[in-house]
């Protein structure tokens, strides 16, 4: 009797403990939502001024962008020796992205460590994963956008956002090194005796993650595009100038910059931290308003993608369970 006390007690505990998690990320969202429109109508705007069809289009372009990022996961996966269905690998990673607008980056990893987790999938392997897809996608943002300012500097009125983007590739590039990831984990698992780790991470080499890193470019570059939608959308009266094909660098450029020093930064949803490198590369051009009212539509149109995408991929994981339990 002890015993199914205490396991009832746990799985009471575990359900509670889920429900408090979802909430949390519903208020936040929430809150981000409330922030946004309290933007918006500061500066007399509405969805009515938009051209929803270039809304549309930045929601596309970014869900195209987590797909290439999503494929980067299941390939690290893949090379940890893991299995998991390719559903599990996209659907764990869509829905993990909510996690990220709570206070720390910890929930992101368990929400999609805990949603691939299977008999085909440690939670060991998952964690691991988790870090090599984050790690290379911020390392490969920091490289894509540097190039992009350092081809296009004759356009950049701030030359410090070189030296920032130069710094932010050391920062993600050097624990993203194959070398240094694993002898980093070896440490770890030194400790924590993670299982067949040490097996594992050797098929974790330049060779292998090159490919899975330009897939990471690829992504890097719908983002950018996702952007570009977004400035199309608004009307022209919020631009100091029109937007044109010569600022098209600049705008791809920013969203890689912006959310490379935003994961960085620690703070959720990288708040603040993307806003100012936006405004730093668009506010000479766009001016100062419309760089920020941009960065705040980009901001809501990727958290309405996000909720969408999370909420087809729990569906779909749901149906294939059933279908598999039947």
């Amino acid at each position: 009797m002890p015993l199914i006390n205490n396991q009832s007690r746990k799985t009471a505990g575990i359900a509670t403990l889920k429900v408090v998690v979802v909430l949390l990320i519903v208020y936040m969202i929430y809150r981000t939502v409330h922030q946004t429109g309290r933007e918006f109508t500061s500066r007399d705007l509405s969805l009515s001024n938009f051209s929803y069809l270039w809304l549309v289009a930045s929601a596309f372009c970014y869900a195209l962008g987590l797909g290439c990022f999503a494929w980067f996961w299941h390939g690290a996966l893949r090379l940890l020796q893991q299995t998991p269905r390719l559903s599990e690998s996209l659907g764990s990673y869509f829905i993990s992205h909510l996690g990220k607008y709570v206070p720390g980056k910890a929930l992101v990893v368990v929400i999609r460590s805990e949603r691939v987790k299977s008999t085909r999938t440690s939670l060991s392997s998952a964690v691991t994963g988790v870090f090599i897809e984050t790690l290379g996608m911020m390392a490969v943002g920091a490289v894509t956008a540097g190039l992009i300012l350092a081809f296009n500097h004759q356009t950049l009125q701030n030359p410090t956002l070189l030296w920032i983007s130069l710094g932010l590739v050391f920062a993600a590039g050097v624990p993203a090194s194959p070398p240094l990831f694993r002898k980093a984990i070896r440490f770890v698992d030194k400790r924590k005796k993670l299982g067949n780790l040490e097996d594992q991470i050797s098929h974790l080499t330049l060779r292998n993650l090159f490919p899975f890193w330009m897939v990471a470019v690829a992504g890097w570059l719908w983002l950018g595009a996702s952007m570009l939608a977004i400035l199309e959308a608004f009307p022209e009266k919020v631009f100091n100038q029109p937007f044109d094909a010569s600022i098209a660098p600049l705008a791809m450029s920013c969203v890689a910059l912006a959310m490379v020093a935003g994961f960085i930064s620690l703070i959720p949803g990288g708040a603040g931290v993307r806003e100012y490198i936006i405004l730093a590369l668009l506010g000479p051009t766009l001016g100062a308003t419309g760089a920020i009212l941009a960065a705040v539509a980009l901001r809501l149109v990727w958290l309405v993608t996000e909720v969408l995408l999370a909420i087809g991929s729990i569906i779909v994981m749901r149906q294939q369970r059933t279908i598999r339990n039947t």
